[in-house]
C-alpha cells in the first residue's frame, strides 16, 4: 500500500495539522543519490568524464537501487536484486544537468535535468497509456528538482531527498504496479485518496502546496 496515514484524522480538520505536513514532506523523500558517500553533489552535461560526478540512487521504501532496466510497458527503469556494495557501483550511472555554465555544487529546489547513463541520457515527462508518464531524451530537459532541503543549500551524498517533476508537478515516488517499472507519482487512486481526504476543508491543492513547501519548493 501507498498510504501515508488514515486519511480520516483529518476528515473534520479545519486546517492541516503542522505534524501531518511535515510527515507527508517526510514520505516524499523516497531517495538518496550516491549511497556510502557524504560529500556535495556536483552536475555535468554528459554521462562520459568526471565519473566522480555519477551517483546510484537508492529508493528508500525498497532499499535498493533505481537503475536502466528494460521493461514490456512504460520506461526501461526498474530495481536492482539486492543493495550490495557491488551493486551500488554497478549502477552508479545517475548524473544531474544545470542549464547555466556554473561548476558550483548542486542546489536544493534548482532547475536540473535528471539523467541515467548514454545516449539518451535524459528523463523527461512524457504522457504514457500504461506506466509512469516518463520518457527518454537525447538532450537536458531542464525540469526536475531536488527537495528536502533548505533552498539553495548544497545537497550532499547520503541525505534522503524528494524528486520533483515541474511538468508533472509531483514528486516522483516509489509505487507497486502491474505492469511497467514500479515508480510512479502521488496521484495514484490510493494517494490521491489520501490527499482529498486530508484536505476536505481546505482543498486538495492546497494540501500538495503545503506539502511541497515544507520539503522546500
Amino acid at each position: 500500500m501507498n498510504q501515508i496515514f488514515p486519511a480520516t484524522v483529518f476528515a473534520t480538520s479545519a486546517a492541516i495539522p503542522p505534524a501531518a505536513v511535515a510527515t507527508m514532506a517526510e514520505e516524499l523523500k523516497q531517495w538518496v543519490f550516491g549511497l556510502g558517500r557524504s560529500e556535495p553533489m556536483f552536475t555535468k552535461r554528459k554521462f562520459d568524464g568526471r565519473p566522480e560526478r555519477n551517483y546510484n540512487l537508492k529508493g528508500m521504501k525498497t532499499g535498493k537501487f533505481l537503475q536502466h532496466e528494460e521493461q514490456r510497458f512504460g520506461i526501461n527503469l526498474g530495481w536492482t536484486d539486492d543493495a550490495s556494495a557491488q551493486t551500488a557501483a554497478k549502477v552508479s550511472r545517475w548524473f544531474l544537468a544545470r542549464e547555466a555554465a556554473d561548476d558550483a555544487a548542486l542546489r536544493y529546489a534548482e532547475p536540473v535535468a535528471l539523467a541515467n547513463g548514454g545516449d539518451p541520457s535524459f528523463i523527461r515527462y512524457e504522457d504514457r497509456t500504461v506506466g509512469v508518464n516518463l520518457g527518454w531524451s537525447k538532450t537536458p530537459v531542464y525540469e526536475w528538482k531536488v527537495l528536502g532541503g533548505t533552498p539553495g543549500a548544497p545537497v550532499r551524498t547520503g541525505e534522503r531527498v524528494a524528486l520533483f517533476n515541474m511538468k508533472a508537478d509531483e514528486c516522483l515516488i516509489y509505487f507497486d504496479r502491474n505492469a511497467g517499472g514500479d515508480i510512479g507519482w502521488p496521484t495514484s487512486k490510493r494517494w490521491e485518496d489520501q490527499l482529498e481526504a486530508l484536505a476536505v476543508k481546505v482543498g486538495k491543492e492546497a494540501a500538495k502546496k503545503a506539502v511541497l513547501a515544507a520539503l522546500g519548493l
